[in-house]
């Protein structure tokens, strides 16, 4: 028994001795694979990831840059739109006062020469004072009907092409690039044919 005891032991020392002798092998190998490795290469890869990784972030962070500049711009530069629709209301209703006193033919006798030429100056300056801060009026008589720049609020019979404008009644607006007030038009339609 004692045998049989003595001979198990050895073979299980026996498989314990190949087990590790197999195991060295494989940590050996796996150490000579590392070292054939060049660590200076490894350097050069972990550099290269490292520049990637800069670069992109300075895109980033020159992307980021560029959208604050703009939102920033467009800010400054619309940030009157409300004020100035206000404004517009006052320069319609000089506009509207100075067409009722020129088509009254008493304002156009001498003695309001004076004051004819006074709201002529003060309209004038109004529209420099528009087109200094951006405000630009569209102009719509004989132009196509576009529903980006017009309000059509009438349609009338004219030997004009049809959806063209015929007659604007209240003045559009542009803010440097945007539509500040549409242009309040009337367009032309086909005449009905009167022979039937």
């Amino acid at each position: 028994m004692k045998n049989e005891n003595l001979e198990n032991k050895s073979e299980d020392l026996k498989e314990n001795i190949n087990e590790t002798s197999k195991t060295s092998d494989e940590e050996v190998k796996e150490i000579n694979n590392n070292s054939e490795k060049d660590p200076i290469k490894d350097l050069e890869e972990k550099v290269e990831e490292l520049n990637d990784k800069l670069l992109r972030s300075l895109a980033e962070s020159q992307n980021l840059r560029k959208i604050h500049d703009k939102e920033k711009e467009d800010l400054i530069k619309y940030s009157s739109s409300n004020f100035a629709r206000e404004v517009l209301n006052i320069a319609d209703n000089l506009e509207r006062a100075f067409d009722l006193l020129k088509n009254n033919p008493e304002f156009n006798s001498d003695k309001f020469k004076d004051v004819k030429i006074g709201i002529e100056l003060i309209e004038k300056e109004l529209i420099n004072s528009f087109e200094r801060n951006g405000i630009k009026s569209i102009e719509s008589v004989g132009k196509k009907f576009d529903p980006n720049y017009h309000q059509a609020l009438n349609e009338v019979e004219s030997d004009k092409e049809e959806g063209a404008i015929v007659n604007e009644i209240q003045k559009g607006y542009m803010l440097y690039d945007r539509l500040l007030r549409p242009a309040m038009v009337s367009i032309s339609k086909k005449k009905k044919d009167s022979t039937k």
